[in-house]
């Protein structure tokens, strides 16, 4: 089963988790690392490459992050480099929500690596909308 890894600014990844859980049930092969306020950044990056080691169980890892270009998305990408080098698939997605989390963690167990990143982006861009639309009213005039 691929592992997912969620990585963020402060606790946001652990309430991410805690909320897929509630919905969903303990989800196993599923780890959280976050980034706290004064953490050194080269800790913080073992934190990720090891919590990526003990998630692998042969079938590659997705990590999601917070925000893309950020220090949690910069310590994954570099992260999912080395993993490469130990022959760990790794990928790493920004923008992580709730909606591209709970498909996943439904898909992962029957899906490959690259199938499961496209499910992931789709779920996540499905999951954002406006579920109502206001009308401007016309005031009757043309401009």
């Amino acid at each position: 089963m691929i592992g997912m890894l969620l990585v963020s600014h402060g606790r946001m990844a652990e309430g991410m988790l805690d909320s897929l859980e509630l919905i969903m049930g303990s989800c196993d092969r599923m780890h959280t690392v976050s980034l706290c306020a004064g953490e050194d950044f080269e800790s913080f990056r073992a934190k990720v490459m090891e919590a990526i080691r003990q998630l692998d169980s042969g079938d590659g890892v997705l990590v999601f992050v917070d925000l893309y270009g950020a220090s949690p998305f910069n310590a994954s990408v570099y992260a999912a480099a080395r993993m490469a080098q130990e022959g760990i698939s790794v990928r790493v997605l920004a923008g992580m929500n709730l909606a591209m989390l709970l498909e996943t963690a439904a898909m992962r167990a029957s899906s490959s690596l690259q199938e499961l990143v496209a499910i992931a982006e789709a779920a996540g861009r499905d999951g954002i909308s406006e579920p109502f639309v206001v009308k401007e009213e016309e005031n009757g005039e043309d401009y």
